[in-house]
């Protein structure tokens, strides 16, 4: 019965035409195959050649899968987000603090030569 009313509503174009494609066949549409497979498997269960195009699964997909597997937009909160919400650290981050006076620096200038060793570079003149 509603594939026959699907095949009217297709002879007169009605523009819900597509919207019965898809609640009729919704498992064929959400299918992994070509778009053209879809409407030769539906077009030989209707029974009718070249009537249901690529171009309607297409549309079907595209319009009616998504909205059908119940994915909704995420709506911003309203409400403000507190000190209270956010998580805090059970246990912080401590502060390593070093005494400059343990720290020793050495003045490049003031090594002997012989312990500055010479550095060879691939760009060095030879």
């Amino acid at each position: 019965m509603n594939k026959e009313i699907l095949l009217r509503l297709y002879a007169r174009k009605d523009p819900k035409r597509k919207r019965m494609l898809y609640d009729l066949f919704k498992g064929t549409i959400s299918m992994s195959a070509s778009l053209s497979m879809i409407a030769e498997l539906i077009n030989q269960e209707l029974g009718k050649k070249d009537l249901i195009k690529s171009a309607d699964v297409k549309y079907c997909r595209h319009y009616f899968l998504g909205k059908a597997s119940g994915a909704t937009a995420i709506n911003e909160s309203v409400q403000p987000v507190s000190k209270a919400s956010t998580l805090k650290l059970e246990h912080p981050a401590t502060r390593i603090n070093t005494n400059s006076e343990t720290v020793t620096w050495t003045n490049p200038d003031s090594l002997p030569t012989s312990s500055i060793k010479e550095v060879k570079s691939k760009f060095s003149k030879k």
